[in-house]
This record gives structure tokens, sequence and C-alpha cells, in this order.
């Protein structure tokens, strides 16, 4: 009988064979009622319960950590300076301000940047190159001489 009790917590470390035992003392062991020594299968399961439970806890544990710690990151006062001036760009070149000509200028300078990167040339022939292009034919049915 003891043999069959040993097999049966032989794939568990002490502290789980201890942590089952605790378990099926205080009566905590799902159906075991105390009246009876339990049986092997049953410590082996009592057992697995504590496993899991320390698995459960460890789980947890890890995703109340961060993985790694927060990057050390020492800004210069250059960099501040920097970036400091970046923000200032940005929020004059976006200023509704009327009167501001500066912050008019860079605004008008952004938009012609943009414009003539996404606003290509809308005449006639430009336009057949395009849907020329676009479509890979050899022949097109939005021309006038097609």
């Amino acid at each position: 009988m003891l043999h069959n009790y040993l097999m049966a917590v032989e794939d568990w470390s002490a502290d789980f064979v201890e942590e089952g035992v605790t378990l099926i003392l205080k009566g905590k062991l799902p159906g075991h009622d105390g009246r009876f020594a339990p049986t092997a299968p049953m410590v082996a399961t009592a057992c697995r319960m504590a496993a899991e439970k320390h698995s459960r806890s460890v789980y947890l544990e890890r995703l109340r950590t961060p993985a790694l710690p927060a990057p050390d990151i020492v800004h210069t006062d250059e960099e501040r300076a920097r970036a400091k001036a970046k923000v200032a760009e940005f929020v004059a070149s976006v200023s509704d301000d009327p009167l501001n000509e500066e912050a008019i200028a860079i605004r008008n300078a952004r938009w012609a940047k943009v414009n003539a990167r996404f606003d290509p040339p809308q005449d006639e022939a430009s336009l057949t190159e395009r849907l020329h292009l676009r479509r890979g034919a050899t022949y097109s049915v939005c021309s006038p001489e097609s």
C-alpha cells in the first residue's frame, strides 16, 4: 500500500506533496469526506491541485510585473531645446491667427509641399497617361483618341 502512495507522488516535488497533504488534512480536497484515509489517486490529485495553484499564482504575478524595467533615458538640454523648438514650429504652422504672417507663411509652405506631392497635373495628357499606366492595358476608354 505504501508503494502505491509513493508511486502516486513520485512525479511531484516535496513542496507540492506537502501542500497536497495540507489540502487533504484541511478538508479542501473535492470528493474526500475525511472519514477514511485518502486513496493514492486522491493524494496525487491533491498534489496536482497544489501544483496548479502554484503555477496560477506564478502566472498572475508575471502579469502584474512588467517584463522589462523602464529604460533609463537621460535627455540632454540640447535635446529638450530641439524638441521644444519643433513643438513651437508645429504650433505656429497650425495656428489660425490671421495676423501672424510668419505662421501663415509656414502653413502655406507646408500646404504647397503637400499639394505638390498629392495633387498631380490634371491636364488631359497627364490624366490619360496615369489611367493608361494604372490599368496596364494597351487601350483606354477615357481619352477621346482611344
